[in-house]
């Protein structure tokens, strides 16, 4: 039984009377005499036969929800959904070594305008990249307790109208990079763009645990688009920007994939914990926060950065390294993954902004 066919004393049938009372005290008399006909036809004899449409009802309901079936949506849900689809907080943090770059590239004083456009155009790429990454992994994203709610395992939103939406950013990121900035930045994106989502996402997500440093291509690339924008050119900084950004990346995603290696093992994907454990994994991480301290000191070598920078690559560097060696000994590896997945965020940030300053 649908809604459509329960008995006429319903909220339905109410709802279209109530909104028809113009005045406070005729809304008043409304809500009166739905509660004193509800209540009476609700105890009465047909009471029974009430209840058990309504709880019909509510199971017909939810099956049309997991069916896939018509069910009405607001346009702020669909506008919240479609902002999700494009991972906002991957979006910032790609947005913020974009300005890196395009602070270190223009000696700290960046023309406005130049600066919005550049950060404005990779962050439309970028979007448009995570959009698509959700469409590729709307199979895997329903087996995983950390994505299965995203709104394509929900079928909240068509697949359609997510890899439409992605190559829609996608191209405008492009265009505005290519027309308002210049073409070598706007090669840069299209090179993240081409590695996220052909590469990584399409190529090797699911068919090695080599994925995770290839994937790191892209997200290395943001430095180099706002070092480009502003010199027009891939000096010595960029590069080591890029580096600093490449090594970063797979003791952050490994700590992440060790903390939720049942739902990456559920969804059959080959990361590095999935296949051969914590021990390599947790090795492999010491090793490239151990790799990434003095790469970070080559900015400082390279004239790139200035004293603060120095000070603070030492001691966040320093408390990374400790940190990643005690998980060696550590007896709850799923609290040590957490606690270097963290930390890896607060030592990006930390560096980002002695960076800046």
């Amino acid at each position: 039984m649908r809604w459509s066919e329960l008995p006429d004393i319903s909220w339905r049938r109410f709802s279209s009377t109530y909104r028809r009372c113009a005045s406070r005290r005729a809304k008043k008399h409304g809500a009166r005499w739905f509660r004193h006909t509800r209540n009476a036809y609700y105890k009465g004899e047909s009471g029974m036969r009430y209840r058990k449409a309504v709880a019909t009802g509510a199971q017909d309901m939810a099956v049309d929800v997991q069916s896939g079936g018509a069910v009405p949506r607001t346009i702020r849900g669909v506008v919240r959904d479609l902002i999700n689809v494009t991972k906002p907080g991957i979006t910032m943090s790609n947005a913020m070594m974009t300005f890196v770059g395009i602070w270190l590239s223009a000696g700290r004083h960046p023309a406005f305008s130049l600066a919005m456009m550049t950060l404005a155009g990779s962050s439309l790429v970028v979007m448009g990249g995570c959009a698509m990454n959700n469409f590729m992994d709307r199979d895997i994203d329903q087996l995983m307790t950390r994505t299965k709610k995203r709104p394509l395992p929900n079928q909240r939103l068509s697949g359609w109208s997510v890899i439409s939406l992605g190559a829609l950013l996608a191209f405008l990121g492009v265009a505005l990079l290519c027309v308002y900035v210049n073409l070598l930045s706007a090669v840069m994106a299209l090179i993240g763009l081409f590695f996220y989502v052909i590469v990584y996402t399409g190529l090797t997500k699911r068919t090695t645990t080599l994925s995770t440093v290839i994937g790191s291509v892209s997200g290395a690339m943001p430095p180099l688009i706002g070092w480009t924008a502003m010199s027009g050119t891939l000096s010595t900084g960029a590069w080591l920007l890029f580096l600093f950004m490449f090594i970063w990346q797979p003791p952050h995603f490994w700590a992440l994939s060790m903390r939720r290696v049942k739902e990456y093992a559920a969804a059959r994907i080959p990361l590095l914990p999935v296949k051969y454990g914590f021990a390599p994994t947790k090795r492999q991480i010491v090793a490239w926060t151990v790799l990434l301290v003095p790469v970070s000191l080559l900015l400082y070598v390279a004239h790139v950065t200035d004293v603060f920078y120095l000070i603070s690559a030492l001691l966040l560097g320093g408390v990374w390294i400790v940190k990643a060696l005690r998980g060696l000994r550590a007896k709850d590896d799923i609290a040590w993954a957490t606690e270097m997945f963290k930390f890896s965020l607060i030592y990006l940030t930390g560096m980002a902004a002695a960076m800046v300053i």
